[in-house]
């Protein structure tokens, strides 16, 4: 296929040295996109200074202001905004407030210059989104906002045990599980679609 090659994390809640085990060991990618969970400064602080490659990031329901804040400094929180970074453009819905940074998203159209990627903590209703107790956890709004952009890629997390693929129309979701336990996805995007590979360190 061809195209950008995103490096996949959500997930991490302080497990900072598995991260950086992450960071060190994927293969080459264009791009580092984390959708969330990283509950401790010292895990956003290893992203940064690990990555080695542009980072796109959001927050998760376990983020408090501190982390929104350090990722907002540091450039790379996309919640409620859209960034063209490495080809491609990323627009981000945050899991600290969704309906908040979903309205600040939608009221924004997305700019030209390569294909669309969302990332949201939270999944779209119905895909990668069962919980243990066979239900589905995620957001009809996204699901929504999936049929209405049609991004070619959708990354998100927060549903640890739905770690895995699925599509809304053309869009491959992935939920790469959680980076605490070592998983991760390797995703390839490009105008004409996009493919994953789910690992674990």
């Amino acid at each position: 296929m061809g195209g950008l090659v995103v490096l996949h994390v959500s997930d991490i809640h302080c497990a900072t040295d598995r991260l950086a085990g992450i960071l060190e060991a994927a293969p080459s990618h264009d791009v580092v996109v984390a959708s969330g969970d990283f509950e401790c400064l010292d895990t956003v602080e290893a992203l940064l200074s690990k990555a080695q490659a542009p980072v796109v990031a959001v927050t998760g329901n376990m983020d408090d202001t501190s982390v929104a804040r350090r990722l907002a400094e540091a450039g790379v929180l996309v919640e409620g905004r859209y960034a063209s970074v490495g080809g491609a453009v990323f627009g981000g819905v945050g899991g600290r407030d969704p309906r908040g940074s979903l309205d600040s998203l939608v009221r924004r159209d997305p700019p030209a210059g390569g294909p669309l990627v969302l990332v949201t903590h939270h999944p779209p209703k119905g895909v990668v989104d069962r919980s243990f107790l066979g239900i589905h956890a995620g957001l009809v709004e996204l699901r929504r906002l999936d049929e209405e952009l049609k991004p070619v890629a959708h990354l998100c997390g927060h549903i640890h045990e739905a770690r895995g693929t699925g599509r809304v129309g053309a869009t491959l979701v992935v939920n790469p599980g959680p980076a605490k336990r070592g998983y991760y996805a390797v995703v390839e995007v490009s105008e004409d679609g996009a493919r994953a590979r789910l690992e674990r360190l």
